[in-house]
């Protein structure tokens, strides 16, 4: 027999603090786009290249930092430019060599006071109530000392006895946005940027049914960008990850957990019996599914409080409100006033093909981005 969890008293306070993504990458906000673009894929370069499986959680901690960038200035959060973020971005085929983040960064921020943070599920409910995947941590004179994100926290949680009892097919995503390895990067972040997805699955057609042969991600969007490459001449199956592991509707979430953690992989294609394309799975979705398997009825113990982010419209929650903070209203690209902050997502330190796997986003923060609309 189980026993549930029905309070955060099982993780101490050490294992909390070990989720906390330290030394996040930060820039100013004149900073160019296409410079933010550089340091994230830098950094990821070089979780690639010191990825042993033998220290899971810094290389966690290493895809987080690669995934988004945070905008400060005088140590104050204004916002974050995040890979989801680059996408739309690709799709809008602007010039990112002397666009600065301050026009296109997400804002205002959803954050939290690292002294509020005392419960691993009410971090968990932040960032699904505000369809984030990024969640910067302020200390108590507002400055960032690092960030939260779903897979830190899936990591401290460690939902061992959940994830047996749950099956894949319970959170999946069913409807797959897929195209063939001679579409160009360009298509792929259209579709990524409407469907707001953070991976495309590539499929053949054989025998009337589509077969996964690869699948890009949003962080191959960003190492692209990085590279410079022409998205609109570049295709699929040049820089799409050609190494496929299959799971099945059936398989336990704690199996197929373990079998990426072993790989180190983040996204799985779901198949059929006859191998065609049946769904695809990433290890958030366990946390940002309509009805998350276990984790609502246990945050449903916690006190939570809707924070409801309006253009133009400025809310602080003190620490004793929870520590969440919101940043003030941004006017010509910077915040009015003094700014506090908002939060968020994702990918594997794994790649086998032309370009490594990238990957993360901004749904991030809830923000009034003209590019990044909360989600």
């Amino acid at each position: 027999m189980l026993t549930p969890l029905t309070s955060a008293s099982a993780i101490t306070q050490t294992e909390l603090t070990s989720a906390i993504v330290r030394n996040p990458l930060i820039v100013a906000p004149d900073t160019t786009v296409r410079d933010a673009i550089t340091q994230m894929s830098g950094l990821h370069t070089v979780c690639l290249m010191s990825t042993t499986g033998d220290n899971r959680p810094e290389e966690l901690h290493i895809e987080a930092r690669s995934s988004c960038v945070l905008i400060a200035e005088n140590q104050k959060l204004l916002g974050i430019l995040t890979e989801r973020d680059v996408v739309r971005l690709s799709t809008e085929k602007r010039s990112l060599e002397s666009l600065p983040v301050r026009e296109v960064m997400a804002h205002p921020v959803v954050t939290l006071q690292e002294s509020a943070f005392t419960d691993l599920f009410f971090a968990i409910t932040l960032l699904k109530q505000h369809r984030i995947r990024h969640l910067p941590i302020l200390n108590d004179q507002d400055q960032i000392v690092g960030l939260l994100t779903h897979e830190t926290l899936r990591q401290t949680s460690r939902p061992a006895d959940l994830l047996r009892l749950r099956l894949v097919a319970e959170v999946m995503i069913a409807n797959v946005v897929s195209l063939s390895p001679d579409s160009p990067i360009l298509r792929i972040a259209e579709l990524m940027a409407k469907h707001r997805v953070s991976s495309v699955v590539i499929v053949q057609e054989q025998n009337s049914l589509l077969i996964p042969i690869g699948f890009v991600t949003e962080r191959d969007l960003v190492q692209c960008q990085a590279l410079n490459l022409d998205l609109e001449t570049c295709m699929a199956d040049q820089v799409m990850n050609i190494v496929i592991f299959p799971v099945r509707k059936d398989d336990s979430l704690w199996a197929v957990q373990r079998m990426m953690e072993r790989h180190l992989i983040r996204h799985l294609v779901v198949t059929g019996g006859e191998g065609e394309t049946a769904g695809n799975y990433h290890p958030d979705q366990y946390f940002t599914s309509p009805q998350p398997p276990g984790i609502i009825q246990i945050s449903r113990s916690f006190r939570t409080e809707s924070i409801t982010v309006r253009s133009g419209e400025n809310r602080t929650f003190k620490p004793s409100e929870s520590g969440i903070r919101t940043s003030s209203p941004r006017k010509n690209g910077y915040p009015q006033g003094q700014s506090q902050t908002r939060g968020v997502n994702h990918h594997n330190c794994h790649s086998n093909s032309f370009l490594p796997e990238f990957a993360r986003d901004s749904e991030d923060n809830g923000g009034t981005n003209p590019i990044s609309p909360q989600l």
